[in-house]
């Protein structure tokens, strides 16, 4: 049986999310069908799906390899992730239940217990993911989808331009944002975020 375009495209974005496939690593459909035993066709679709959430760039009569951001646009997607991130997390405070505060919780020991192992690509992942639980909280789709994608994008980035502690929001900067998100404050939610 072969590989669907949505298994395929889940496959490789996991691969450029996780550090396995590395910014600039060259995709080529044969081999990626071989390798992941589906048709051209179906790779070159889940290909065109990632490059539309710019984790992969295609260049005509070159084909495709995992993106390289520059300097320049790692500058505004932190600069959009933060207006995306405050005005989520403002929603999120008025959304906060006593169970959203013991997910938050929850994650921010996974996300220790992940730095106390030095698993750095796993609580790079975690970080990325307590900034999208915040945004679950807040229950607006669209800007959701926004923040998801920006978050994707930025592995790549750090890939790039970061270091691996360097990559992770701290523990304390995580309780800090929940302890901001409990105030309902939203000067200190903007500060914290």
């Amino acid at each position: 049986m072969r590989a669907s375009e949505d298994a395929i495209f889940q496959s490789l974005r996991e691969a450029i999310l996780t550090r396995k496939l590395a910014p600039g690593t060259r995709l080529r459909e044969i081999r990626l069908g071989e390798i992941l035993g589906a048709s051209r066709g179906n790779v070159r679709k889940a290909l065109d799906r990632l490059s539309f959430e710019g984790l992969v760039a295609q260049e005509p009569n070159r084909g495709a390899s995992v993106a390289q951001p520059t300097a320049q646009e790692a500058e505004d997607l932190f600069a959009a992730r933060k207006c995306i991130e405050v005005a989520l997390a403002r929603m999120a405070a008025t959304n906060l239940t006593p169970q959203a505060v013991k997910k938050l919780e929850k994650h921010i020991a996974r996300e220790q217990a992940a730095r106390d192992k030095s698993a750095w690509a796993k609580a790079v992942a975690l970080s990325g993911e307590f900034h999208t639980l915040i945004a679950e909280i807040a229950q607006n789709a669209p800007l959701q989808r926004y923040l998801n994608d920006l978050v994707a994008r930025e592995s790549l980035i750090i890939q790039m331009f970061g270091t691996r502690q360097q990559d992770v929001c701290t523990q304390n900067e995580h309780a800090d944002i929940l302890k901001a998100l409990q105030s309902g404050d939203d000067d200190l939610i903007a500060r914290r975020i």
